[in-house]
C-alpha cells in the first residue's frame, strides 16, 4: 500500500485547497483496499468512542431503525 499511496500522493500534491495533511489522508484512503478502508473506518469510530450504537446515541446521533 505504501508504494501506491506515494504514487497517488505525487499526483494530488499540487491540488489547490488541500493541505499536506489532507492530501496524505486522501491518498491513504484511495490506496487502501476495501477491507483496509473498513478497518480504518472502524478504528476511527473506536478512537472517537462511536463504535457501538449506544455510544453514538449518547453523543446525539440518531439510529436509523
Amino acid at each position: 500500500m505504501e508504494k501506491k499511496m506515494a504514487r497517488i500522493l505525487r499526483k494530488i500534491r499540487g491540488e489547490p485547497g488541500l493541505s499536506e495533511h489532507e492530501a496524505l489522508l486522501f491518498a491513504r484512503s484511495l490506496a487502501a483496499s476495501p477491507d483496509e478502508r473498513w478497518r480504518l473506518h472502524e478504528n476511527f469510530l473506536r478512537s472517537h468512542d462511536l463504535f457501538t450504537r449506544s455510544s453514538r446515541r449518547k453523543y446525539g446521533f440518531k439510529s436509523l431503525e
